[in-house]
């Protein structure tokens, strides 16, 4: 079995912090607390790599492997120098040392089979989902058509508030860029309608991680109040989907979307059952979202959209082999950093 000890400020935002992973990969992977032992040695994020340099480099001294194992594109994409080289070497007053970077971009840990990642960290989710999307499967076009007319809300934005220009990161060539700053403005274009914006910076409420159940709390403010509801991730990468498209489907309204052609979404939903804003300026992606219009065609499309999640969730089986894929992909990633021998390389 593979040690694994999670260090630094981050560790509860990685896949062995949630316990139907841990629990997935039992007896191939444990988790314990004491570096000094361990066969890997874990951060979650790139920050971490700092402020844990001294003891990071203890244990690779100690034979430990260094892995920082990231769950989140965000901070990849805004916080990383490189987030797109797996072995790398980190230069630290403190300690140096060299670290395997596990992300969505270098290994094939988050390429999931029906399920997101995202829906694994707690079993919640798929119970909800499973209760929701039984609801919203017995509505036929006609009335998804009324709902969305008796809407007291057009759109509704659940987001935290960002402007700072580092949340547009773009790499060349590739199909990942960074939206926290892109939606933000999108939001504020929106002026046509009733509009909803709220999150962390729009107003002074409780970030979502300090509320005791924002998920539910997400839902019930929402449920059949809205024709549209933003699903925009904080990044565009082709697997990164978390629970905002299934939120949106859940509470009756049309997501809004970015999306290119190769991103995962697709398989979860038709493109005419959302608003795909993907290479739209703001202001073309706030002037479609002012000029949404509900069509019968739409309201077919999206109808559909509801049966399939309704199968998606309507037995466990789904979510258990997708636990044994993500399982077995992180066990193949981690024996995969043991059996690699250290490049030689010159770091003076």
């Amino acid at each position: 079995m593979i040690t694994v000890c999670p260090v630094g400020h981050y560790a509860h935002r990685q896949p062995l912090a949630y316990a139907p992973i841990r629990t997935a990969v039992a007896g191939r992977v444990g988790v314990i607390d004491r570096p000094e032992t361990a066969d890997i040695v874990i951060v979650s994020h790139s920050k971490d790599l700092d402020s844990c340099a001294a003891a990071l480099s203890a244990a690779q001294r100690n034979g430990a492997r260094i892995v920082l194992l990231s769950e989140e594109p965000l901070w990849d994409t805004v916080w990383a120098r490189n987030p797109l080289q797996r072995q790398q070497h980190h230069t630290h007053p403190q300690g140096s040392f060299d670290f395997a970077y596990l992300n969505h971009m270098t290994s094939g840990l988050y390429e999931f089979l029906q399920i997101p990642y995202f829906l694994l960290t707690d079993r919640s989710f798929f119970a909800r989902y499973a209760s929701w999307f039984a609801q919203t499967a017995q509505k036929t076009p006609k009335d998804w058509l009324d709902t969305w007319a008796r809407a007291p809300r057009d759109v509704a934005f659940v987001a935290e508030y960002r402007d700072d220009p580092k949340f547009d990161r773009a790499f060349a060539g590739i199909d990942i860029f960074g939206l926290g700053a892109w939606r933000t403005r999108v939001a504020l274009g929106c002026n046509t309608g009733t509009v909803l914006r709220t999150g962390a910076g729009w107003n002074t409420l409780p970030r979502r991680q300090d509320l005791p159940d924002w998920h539910l709390d997400k839902y019930l403010d929402l449920h059949d109040g809205c024709r549209m509801v933003s699903a925009i991730e904080n990044t565009h990468q082709n697997a990164y989907v978390s629970e905002k498209i299934f939120d949106a489907f859940a509470v009756g309204a049309v997501p809004l979307t970015v999306a290119g052609p190769d991103h995962r979404l697709h398989d979860l939903a038709h493109p005419d059952s959302h608003l795909n804003l993907y290479g739209l300026t703001e202001a073309d992606a706030a002037a479609t979202i002012g000029a949404f219009a509900p069509t019968a065609a739409l309201a077919e499309a999206y109808a559909r959209a509801q049966a399939k999640l309704h199968t998606l969730f309507a037995t466990p089986d789904r979510i258990l082999a997708e636990y044994a894929w993500f399982a077995q992909k992180l066990t193949q990633e981690l024996t995969q950093e043991l059996e690699a021998a250290p490049s030689p390389q010159s770091h003076g």
